[in-house]
C-alpha cells in the first residue's frame, strides 16, 4: 500500500532537496568580508597655491553708490597713496592697479594699513574701469591697459611702475 499525500514521492524529492540545501550552504560562503579599516588614518599632504583673480560687474551696493562718491573717496585717499608711492612701498602695475612692491616687513600693523589702502583704491578703480568699458563698449582689459599707461605717465620720478613684460622700474 502506498500512502503518499503529495503527487511526488519522497524518493524523487530527496535529491532535489539535498541539492538545494547544498547550494544554499555553498552560496552563503561566497560573501567574503573585506576589511577596509587601516591601523592609522590615511594622511594626504598636498601643497597648493591658488591665486584667483576675478573681474566681475559691480555689486548692487557699488551700483547704488554713485560715481561721485567713488571719485570723492579716491580724492580723499590720494594723499595716502602718494605718501606710500614716495616711500617706494607701492607702485602702479601693468593692469592699471596699485600693487605693494616693497612691503614693510618690520611692522605688521603698517602692512595691514597699506593693504587696506591698496585694496580700497583697487576696488574703486575696478568700478571706474568697468563703468568706462561699458560706456565705451570696450573690453575691460583694454580700458585697464589705457589707465595703466595713464598712471605710468603721471608717475613722478622715482616711483615704481611695472612694465608690460612684468618687470618693475623706477620712473
Amino acid at each position: 500500500m502506498n500512502f503518499s499525500f503529495s503527487p511526488f514521492s519522497f524518493s524523487s524529492v530527496a535529491p532535489l532537496l539535498a541539492g538545494s540545501t547544498a547550494a544554499a550552504c555553498f552560496l552563503s560562503g561566497c560573501s567574503p568580508t573585506i576589511n577596509l579599516a587601516t591601523p592609522n588614518p590615511i594622511k594626504v599632504d598636498v601643497g597648493v597655491r591658488l591665486d584667483v583673480y576675478q573681474k566681475t560687474a559691480p555689486t548692487k551696493a557699488k551700483d547704488e553708490q554713485s560715481s561721485i562718491q567713488i571719485a570723492a573717496n579716491r580724492r580723499l585717499r590720494s594723499g595716502e597713496i602718494q605718501s606710500l608711492k614716495n616711500q617706494r612701498i607701492v607702485g602702479e602695475d601693468r593692469d592699471g592697479y596699485l600693487d605693494i612692491h616693497n612691503p614693510p616687513k618690520d611692522d605688521p600693523k603698517f602692512l595691514a594699513y597699506v593693504q587696506g589702502v591698496v585694496d580700497a583704491e583697487n576696488n574703486d578703480r575696478s568700478y571706474l574701469y568697468l563703468a568706462n568699458a561699458q560706456s565705451q563698449n570696450k573690453p575691460i582689459e583694454e580700458v585697464e591697459k589705457e589707465y595703466a599707461q595713464l598712471w605710468a605717465d603721471r608717475a613722478f620720478p622715482g616711483e615704481w611702475v611695472q612694465k608690460e613684460n612684468g618687470s618693475w622700474i623706477q620712473k
